[in-house]
């Protein structure tokens, strides 16, 4: 299996998994749907596009969180207002329906940094890493506020998932004894339930599965990694 690598960098970075509406929160580490949506972008996939959004979804997927950030909350208001150019009797900006400012709560991770893993057929892994490489339209770490603040191609390997995170380059200035992971797994190894793994894109029939993942540690000792469960 070939599984291509990449580097979520950049001063904010937001991976909801359950906010809508009023709340938008973040994980603490990227979702499967928010890294599936950033490959979609580099692939130019259209939300319609159900077909490709199956293949990227079959993918398997493991995260190593090199720094964990800290969590930023953003009190943001949306609508309320009228477009420019237009007389206070003119046209306003509707947001969910309504004339009225929507209030909302939106969290962030600051200066986080994550390895990722996406690993399945040999062809479509290639596919991606070349979109990563040269994107069709621009990548966002989960959110379109949340540019990334370096390349988020890392490298290409011939290794599962797990193996792959574990042998990427360490975040450079990493001060820390030990690394987590969220690997995927089943629920007869360990796995935990999150229901991130997109099924439809489209506006208003926004539809996600689940999927198990289970947390691994990874000492540091001068440069070597060594994995432990």
């Amino acid at each position: 299996m070939k599984v291509v690598v990449l580097r979520l960098e950049g001063p904010l970075q937001s991976w909801s998994a359950q906010g809508k509406l009023a709340i938008r929160d973040t994980e603490r580490e990227p979702t499967k749907s928010g890294v599936l949506g950033l490959v979609g972008c580099a692939l130019g996939m259209e939300r319609e596009d159900d077909a490709t959004l199956a293949e990227l979804a079959s993918l398997a997927m493991a995260v190593r969180i090199d720094q964990p950030g800290s969590l930023l909350r953003d009190y943001h208001t949306t609508g309320g207002g009228r477009f420019r150019g237009f007389s206070e009797s003119g046209k306003k900006y509707r947001v969910h329906g309504t004339g009225y400012v929507v209030p909302s709560e939106r969290y962030y991770l600051q200066d986080a940094s994550f390895v990722a893993a996406l690993g399945g057929e040999d062809a479509l892994v290639e596919r991606i890493a070349a979109a990563l490489r040269s994107p069709r339209w621009p990548l966002f770490l989960g959110r379109r506020s949340c540019p990334p603040s370096r390349s988020v191609f890392e490298s290409i390997a011939d290794s599962s998932v797990g193996e792959a995170v574990r042998e990427a380059a360490v975040c450079e200035g990493l001060r820390a004894e030990s690394l987590r992971l969220a690997v995927e797994a089943t629920p007869e190894d360990g796995g935990e339930p999150r229901y991130d793994v997109p099924l439809s894109f489209k506006e208003g029939d926004r539809r996600y599965a689940v999927r198990y993942v289970r947390t691994e540690w990874m000492a540091l000792t001068q440069g070597v990694v060594e994995a432990r469960a």
